[in-house]
């Protein structure tokens, strides 16, 4: 996996059904037993999902807020954290003790190392076990550093003679900064704790797209704090209020309030706003890549979990209120391990469309839950930052909404040293917080639109081919499980459509698939030139292999397609037989060995669906686990072949591997 701190967190699923296998063999073959142990295991599975925060989300939102608060600490270097009102309207600064800005810079260059450190050891420059201890150490004294002098300041402007004095924006950059540092020391401190007591490698091993969002954010920061640099020397002011500008031109916000005049600066806006656009969007990318696509699969594993162990017990139980909705699993003497499959098979089924669904909407409120606390959050800030200009909660209320949506109207605006430098802390935490919540949006909400729309225009002025009364009747005949999954999951493109569709042109996939055509082609040749001259042996080894190129070259094209396949019973039955070995040739002429016929039967017999690391509920799509699978098999395969068929006869590298057996994910 590329997930950094997966491998020893959660199980390497490539070898899930060869260790389900070989235990199979000692334990009990009933169907009770089968159902006691997958619900034994549940708690596991649920355990290594979940520690998949602190292995790979918790470094990453380290290695990407890391740079962020070493951003606000610049900030807190830039100005003085007080001044005093002029003759003229205005503030002059008020010289900071030399102990305040040595302890300030003392805390930037601890914090320094630490990202220094987190990125060596993201690299494997440095061992986890040396790289941990400075990365948590160094940003808890950085926090600590701040908290020591912001207190004291906090104290001094209380005195009689600080009364006309007033914080600068720097004295607030340093309390989010201080926030920042201890908050990411305490995430980096479960991660460390989580490898310390085995739940995961204490390896990262970042893929490239999280390389790209650690970069990017760094990137940012840089071009943020260079911008406002050029501008505050430009446009002549000062350099936090320079910051402040450049947070709401490069978000879209356009407050308003602060525009360049010149026309030095009018002109350089245009390459520095573009620039600053197109590196948002590509954080915004990655967060959607990393936080949505990969952490989706992570908390969709823990939840379908604890379904599949709520659903199977209620399968497998007399009292079952769910009879109608999951198929009854309580053991039936009468039943051959066929039968006793497909009702595992079609509960597992059911178990994973309503895990994808709860999953869906759970997330889609959740990340709304989030939104609004930093709407009205940041409200209650605001309220509180602007009373000189008296806003009321509700005007707070507004600003905070039109932020958010990066409306910017400029009507109101903020003018304190807390309101406009927690207006740059807080609308970086919107950049995450809108792009979570908008795609969550999409996989729920929009697509029940888009039915309802489609709905109404059948019934009204846009008819659909279906006569009018059938699609009423259709639509009162599904019952509310199925609407509620249908809704959710969206429709599905047929296998047909899809491989009729298929763009080849300059593909370096479709060039595989090319090579697998001709491979597969090649082994059909072979195979019809074994019958005619008799050869029954090779004429069935060539089938075979034919057989494993002409599915491994299909799975590729459902692959490139992005096409969301589910597989039937049938189909399943099909590829388990071809992936064990039941369409292998003889190696003895014409009869497989007792050892051969053992082990198929064992595959088949001893394989349950309600098994914990079944495909049907694992992180990989169904098509991704046939193509290892099937992958391994045919590796396997021509290595067999490549020693012959007539030879001493087959060794051990003809029991399936690992991945043949169950790569699941």
């Amino acid at each position: 996996m590329n997930d950094p701190g997966l491998d020893d967190a959660i199980a390497d699923e490539a070898n899930a059904l060869d260790e389900f296998s070989s235990s199979s063999r000692r334990e009990d073959n009933s169907p009770g037993a089968s159902n006691e142990k997958a619900l034994q295991a549940t708690t596991q599975d649920a355990l290594a999902a979940r520690w998949w925060l602190a292995s790979t989300a918790y470094p990453l939102a380290a290695g990407t807020f890391g740079p962020m608060a070493s951003a606000f600490n610049v900030c807190s270097l830039a100005q003085t954290w007080r001044m005093v009102p002029d003759s003229e309207g205005g503030y002059d600064n008020v010289p900071d003790p030399k102990w305040v800005t040595s302890v300030n810079a003392l805390s930037f260059v601890c914090a320094i190392v630490a990202n220094v450190f987190l990125s060596l050891n993201m690299a494997r420059r440095i061992r986890f076990s040396i790289a941990q201890p400075v990365i948590i150490i160094g940003w808890f004294i950085s926090s600590s550093l701040l908290i020591a002098i912001i207190i004291p300041f906090g104290v001094i402007m209380y005195k009689p003679a600080n009364a006309d004095r007033v914080y600068t924006q720097a004295y607030f950059y340093a309390i989010f900064a201080a926030i920042t540092y201890f908050v990411i020391a305490c995430l980096m401190f479960v991660t460390a704790y989580g490898s310390r007591k085995g739940h995961y490698s204490r390896e990262f091993k970042l893929s490239n797209s999280q390389r790209t969002l650690m970069l990017q954010t760094i990137i940012f920061c840089f071009y943020l704090l260079a911008g406002a640099a050029v501008y505050a020397k430009i446009e002549g002011w000062r350099f936090l209020d320079a910051v402040y500008w450049a947070d709401f031109t490069v978000l879209t916000i356009g407050v308003g309030n602060v525009a360049p005049a010149t026309h030095l600066g009018r002109g350089l806006l245009f390459p520095f706003a573009v620039g600053g656009i197109v590196v948002l969007g590509l954080i915004i990318s990655s967060i959607r890549t990393l936080m949505l696509e990969r952490g989706r699969q992570k908390m969709a594993s823990a939840l379908a979990a604890r379904t599949r162990k709520f659903l199977v017990k209620q399968a497998t139980s007399d009292n079952n209120r769910l009879r109608g909705f999951v198929p009854d699993l309580r053991p039936n003497e009468e039943d051959n391990h066929r039968d006793r499959q497909k009702r595992e098979f079609i509960t597992m089924r059911r178990i994973r469309q309503i895990a994808t669904v709860q999953h869906k909407w759970i997330s889609l409120t959740m990340s709304f839950i989030v939104w609004m606390a930093l709407w009205l959050i940041g409200a209650v800030v605001f309220w509180r930052s602007e009373t000189s200009q008296m806003w009321s909660y509700f005007e707070s209320l507004y600003f905070a909404y039109v932020t958010l949506l990066t409306i910017g109207y400029g009507d109101i605006y903020p003018m304190s040293s807390l309101g406009k430098s927690f207006f740059v802390f807080w609308s970086l935490l919107a950049v995450p917080t809108i792009t979570i919540l908008i795609s969550n949006i999409g996989d729920t909400l929009i697509h029940f639109i888009r039915d309802l729309t489609l709905y109404v225009g059948e019934i009204t002025i846009l008819p659909g081919d279906e006569p009018f009364l059938e699609r009423l009747k259709d639509i009162f005949r599904m019952s509310w499980s199925d609407k509620w999954v249908q809704e959710t999951l969206g429709e599905k493109s047929t296998t047909q459509d899809v491989l009729n569709n298929l763009e080849t042109d300059g593909d370096p996939e479709q060039a595989n698939c090319r090579a697998h055509r001709a491979l597969e082609t090649e082994e059909h040749m072979k195979e019809e030139s074994a019958r005619v001259r008799g050869d029954i042996t090779a004429e069935s080894v060539h089938h075979y292999h034919y057989l494993l190129f002409r599915e491994i070259r299909k799975m590729m094209e459902y692959t490139r397609s992005n096409l969301l396949k589910e597989f039937d019973y049938l189909e399943w039955e099909y590829y388990l037989a071809l992936i064990s070995g039941k369409h292998k040739p003889s190696t003895d002429d014409q009869a497989m060995n007792e050892e051969d016929a053992e082990r198929e039967r064992m595959f088949f017999e001893k394989w349950s669906w309600i098994d914990k690391r079944n495909p049907l509920l694992g992180e990989k799509s169904e098509v991704e686990w046939l193509l290892n699978a099937l992958t391994e098999a045919l590796e396997r395969e021509l290595k067999t072949a490549s020693r012959g068929y007539h030879g001493d006869g087959p060794d051990e590298s003809d029991e399936p591997s690992e991945d043949t057996k169950g790569s699941h994910s």
